[in-house]
């Protein structure tokens, strides 16, 4: 609560979204895809984390991939840090690729989801690195390859894709 004891519009839009039935935040989603403010972002990344339906979380996805305000890239960060465990974050990995946001300041959280993540995970920061292979440097490349070589020893389910990281920074 603010100093006034009045809710701020985070924690207002905080108790909508997370009280509201299933087609009013579907339309919710939908309208804020159009209008949507910064302090929205966190509690709808929220969302996918949720006991939501697939449908939410689907319809969150396709409102954060729509974001054009860079300074969701660091909320989104913190969100994939935060959720790192959960069965979900691939929802949040895959928004790093689909979207028009930049992520290349962020390869090294990305490259710990190739290395540890599970498959799907490890499958959505791939794409991720891969879509912005042309705005890394040669020093981001060498880094990225050699961390993904190191992993190569313990991965399982993942080797091949860890495989395909490696030749694809190779050639660059």
């Amino acid at each position: 609560m603010t100093q006034n004891s009045q809710p701020s519009k985070v924690e207002l839009f905080q108790k909508t979204i997370e009280s509201s039935p299933e087609d009013y935040l579907i339309g919710l989603l939908t309208e804020l895809r159009e209008g949507g403010e910064d302090y929205m972002v966190e509690p709808i990344i929220g969302l996918l984390f949720s006991n939501r339906s697939e449908r939410i979380k689907n319809e969150v996805v396709n409102l954060l991939v729509d974001l054009k305000n860079q300074s969701a890239v660091s909320i989104i960060v913190q969100k994939l840090e935060e959720y790192k465990g959960s069965k979900d974050v691939h929802r949040l990995l895959s928004v790093c690729w689909q979207s028009r946001l930049n992520f290349s300041s962020h390869t090294n959280l990305l490259m710990d989801f190739v290395v540890n993540g599970d498959y799907q995970s490890c499958l959505e920061a791939f794409t991720a690195i891969e879509n912005m292979m042309d705005s890394l440097s040669k020093e981001t490349i060498n880094h990225l390859k050699h961390r993904a070589e190191q992993s190569l020893g313990k991965a399982t389910e993942t080797k091949p894709l860890i495989e395909e990281l490696i030749s694809m920074l190779s050639s660059k």
